[in-house]
């Protein structure tokens, strides 16, 4: 058999045996008396007027959240689609310290996520070979990878995130915290709901659930949900574009996309819409009262159009002398990157024209809504060659293999397949067991443009596909007179991946196949003792074993990796934590957790040896907080300020490798640059000539992050609701400058600052219920320098402060069964964006969708 067919045949292995092991347990547990634990309670409403309570299983039993002694956010469906988030990408808004945005073309459908400054990384978005530091949940079943992690939130009971370590509160450890997505579990009982709705850019989206009972003891529950729209960002023709803007003469020779573009706007297709498709089926067994049984299958489709990215500026641009240019082209003399200056070169012989500012689009609706990006790479001149500036080295020319003349397929597909089963079994008054299987799949493909121009300068296709089987057992308990609950388990994961990326910049070109294999199994315990009925301790402690395994095979760049490279880790983490009621609404905590995050490995490279493990990461954190509800449950406060005090935090640092050390293991890292003399040196502790190339490295840096985060929600009256939520945080590298991981004072991590409030009413003229809405979105400043560690970041990388307001109002009918919504999101029609992402010839954005409507129909049943 295949390495490839063992790998296969072990998760399968490992999701079978663990999904047989859920249809076999029910037969023992039919003898049984106790109770099986019902976690899908949510929402509790208390006496007329106040705040309802939420019940979390953040601490893996069901409780009420102001009585959970960690900082958490919990998010009923209500209250998500109130806020107009959909979605993983979408969720920061509402959460303090959570920083997340829509993923940019690097990423396809994995979302921007930063918690408490603690970030997924760039890394950790591109490579199964980086686990993720915020760790995200479906129904209990972990995600092993940060693709595919941007989750539908329809049918949701509630989103519950976790901030801090979580070292024993989760099936898997994770450095930062946890998003955990519940949706609903059949009841049986004939509901349901079915929806429609249109809005802006032809925006149509339907849903459907219905939940049946098939026998007293079985339950179904089906969902489908459907969604189209046109993206709102236009793929312009640039031939055409210019005859419209009445200079023609700035498209050199460039052919037009097609003949008859001038009839369409100059329109070639749209960025930012498209299909996607997720249904869902969840089948409930409960054989007795101390015994369910819980299968769910569900599938998502996307077939989007391209990311909506646009260029803000291009760089000034020019070319050397060359053959055919005695006097160079622009600015002389020309301090561009030689290699930039060689691509203008090819395209300049063949059209007469660069890549520089000619390729801004105009502004449209107030901002940059248009791209002239086409995925093709035209015809170019491969003979060109640009003499060097180095005396007696040889002109830049193209390698032999690169390739001209070809397009990509327009837009961006991924598929995620999920099937688990979860037992939960009551053994007695006071044991309970829990047992979780699960098998995910998840693929898709895409294409990043670097430039935004039809030249693509820049232009990468990526196929990934991962799969993954997992299996938790755990059970809980109370002892002596209930005043201590405990709870022990176990959890397992193995994770193969596969990337095969085409990457095309400038004059390199390079079609690699990255394969990985990450397994990783630990032990937890979890202990509360209520020493009186006020005061409680709490504590536990989690063994974690990781090994990541990846093959590299990039032929161009002559890196042929057969013999996997390993990362591996072996770590104890722990929690100990101690609350008191003040009073029976209000609470006062204190904790401190250990966090850690298993090393990575690197797979862009320059030859094989540098093929090396990431560091670990490891940190503690102290949090303070406090829970309290007050005049008759009118006004909820909760408040939070957390300490982290890494001990390794992983960042990257450029350095040297010496091509004359023997062996063909992993190479010597020296942290000096590869140009430094110094290097050199260095270099003749071995034999032979001394002679130094680049090496990024990786290594673990001591930081510090503080902060503060609040929660507050009012009722002064019933029918009037007010929350105004927010979160600090600030970031401190204790490398010194010019050591790797040093941060330049102005640069950060993720905003420091993050507010939300809203304000709704209910108005009941006796013919229904209207409820009018207002929100508010504020994130702090923001910067994408990519020289961090060396100046102040640039103006032109900076996200200054911005505000979003969305508003709604929502009608219900008398019955409470039928309701209509019309939602307006960026109320202000401000053009914003997420990220700027520098290249050698622009910086482009992710931009932000532009004001948008959608009037939405909803029936329960």
């Amino acid at each position: 058999m295949s390495p490839k067919g063992k790998l296969c045949l072990g998760w399968r292995l490992l999701a079978g045996s663990a999904i047989a092991g859920l249809a076999l347990l029910p037969q023992v547990a039919l003898a049984q008396g106790g109770p099986a634990p019902d976690q899908q309670r949510t929402a509790q409403e208390p006496q007329e007027g106040g705040i309802q309570d939420i019940v979390v299983t953040a601490r893996y039993v069901a409780e009420n959240i102001q009585d959970t002694p960690i900082a958490i956010t919990a998010k009923t469906n209500d209250q998500l689609v109130a806020a107009n988030v959909t979605g993983t990408a979408t969720l920061g808004a509402v959460v303090p310290n959570l920083f997340t945005s829509p993923a940019d073309s690097q990423s396809a459908s994995a979302p921007t996520i930063s918690l408490r400054g603690v970030s997924q990384g760039a890394g950790a978005v591109q490579s199964i070979a980086i686990p993720p530091a915020v760790a995200i949940y479906t129904d209990d079943v972990y995600h092993s990878t940060v693709a595919g992690s941007d989750l539908d939130f329809t049918d949701v009971v509630r989103v519950e995130v976790n901030r801090g370590p979580q070292s024993t509160l989760s099936g898997n450890a994770s450095l930062g915290g946890s998003i955990k997505l519940f949706t609903q579990d059949p009841k049986g009982d004939g509901s349901g709901f079915a929806s429609l709705g249109y809005g802006s850019f032809d925006h149509v989206d339907a849903a459907a659930a219905i939940d049946v009972g098939l026998t007293s003891t079985l339950a179904v529950r089906g969902l489908a949900h459907f969604e189209r729209q046109t993206g709102f960002v236009n793929r312009l023709d640039f031939p055409c574009m210019m005859a419209k803007l009445g200079t023609p003469q700035l498209a050199g020779t460039l052919p037009s996309y097609q003949p008859d573009l001038a009839k369409q706007g100059c329109v070639i297709g749209h960025l930012g819409g498209g299909d996607k498709m997720y249904g869902q089926v969840k089948i409930q067994w409960k054989p007795t009262d101390n015994v369910k049984l819980l299968i769910t299958a569900s599938r998502r489709n996307d077939n989007l159009e391209e990311t909506p990215e646009v260029a803000l500026t291009y760089n000034s641009s020019c070319i050397g002398k060359a053959p055919g240019l005695p006097n160079g082209y622009g600015p002389q003399p020309c301090t561009g990157s030689a290699l930039a200056q060689f691509y203008n070169l090819s395209v300049y012989n063949r059209y007469g024209i660069i890549i520089d500012n000619r390729f801004r689009p105009p502004l449209r609706n107030g901002g940059v809504y248009d791209t002239y990006a086409t995925n093709c790479r035209p015809d170019i001149d491969l003979s060109a060659a640009l003499p060097s500036v180095v005396p007696g080295a040889p002109p830049t020319t193209f390698p032999s293999n690169f390739s001209e003349g070809f397009c990509f397929p327009q837009g961006k597909k991924a598929k995620h397949t999920l099937v688990s089963g979860k037992l939960e079994w009551g053994i007695t008054d006071k044991i309970n067991m829990t047992l979780i299987g699960a098998y995910t799949k998840y693929s898709n493909e895409y294409t990043q443009e670097g430039d935004q121009t039809p030249l693509a300068g820049a232009i990468s296709h990526f196929i990934n596909l991962d799969e993954m089987g997992s299996g938790e057992l755990r059970f809980d308990g109370k002892l002596f007179d209930d005043k201590l609950q405990w709870v022990l388990g176990g959890f397992t994961v193995r994770t193969i991946g596969y990337q095969n990326n085409l990457v095309s910049y400038l004059n390199i070109q390079q079609l690699s196949s990255v394969r990985g294999l990450n397994k990783s199994s630990s032990a937890f315990a979890h202990l509360d003792y209520d020493i009186t009925d006020r005061w409680r301790v709490s504590g536990g402690g989690r063994y974690s074993h990781t090994d990541i395994a990846i093959t590299i095979d990039n032929p161009n760049a002559g890196v042929q990796l057969v013999d996997p490279r390993h990362g591996v880790q072996n770590r104890w983490d722990w929690l100990i934590s101690t609350d008191f009621k003040i009073s029976d609404r209000v609470m006062v905590y204190a904790n401190a957790a250990s966090g850690s995050r298993p090393p990575g490995l690197t797979t862009i490279v320059a030859n094989a040896r540098q093929v090396a493990p990431t560091s670990d990461e490891a940190l503690v954190s102290y949090e303070l907080g406090l829970k309290a509800d007050m005049f008759d449950r009118r006004l909820r406060a909760n408040l939070t300020a957390f300490y982290l005090d890494y001990q390794k935090l992983s960042t990257g640092a450029t350095g040297s490798q010496c091509l004359n050390e023997p062996g063909t293991g992993q190479a010597t890292f020296f942290n000096v640059l590869y140009t430094d003399p110094a290097a050199v040196e260095a270099c003749k502790i071995y034999p032979g000539n001394p002679v130094p190339t680049r090496y990024g490295y990786n290594v673990g840096i001591p930081a510090k992050i503080k902060g503060v985060e609040w929660e507050i929600t009012a009722r002064p009256i019933p029918p009037l609701n007010i929350d105004f939520s927010g979160g600090y945080n600030h970031f401190k590298s204790s490398a010194a400058p010019g050591q790797p991981g040093y941060l330049y004072p102005g640069n950060l991590r993720q905003p420091e600052w993050n507010m939300h409030a809203d304000i709704s009413y209910d108005i009941d003229p006796g013919v229904g219920t209207f409820t009018p809405r207002l929100d508010w979105t504020w994130q702090s400043r923001q910067t994408y320098d990519q020289a961090s560690s060396t100046r102040a970041p640039l103006p032109n990388v900076v996200i200054n402060p911005y505000s979003i307001w969305n508003a709604q109002i929502v009608y219900k009918t008398p019955t409470k069964d039928w309701s209509a919504t019309l939602a307006v999101t960026n109320l202000a029609n401000k053009f914003y964006h997420y990220q700027v992402l520098s290249g050698s010839f622009d910086d482009q954005t992710r931009v932000a969708e532009p004001r948008e409507w959608m009037l939405t129909v909803r029936k329960e049943f």
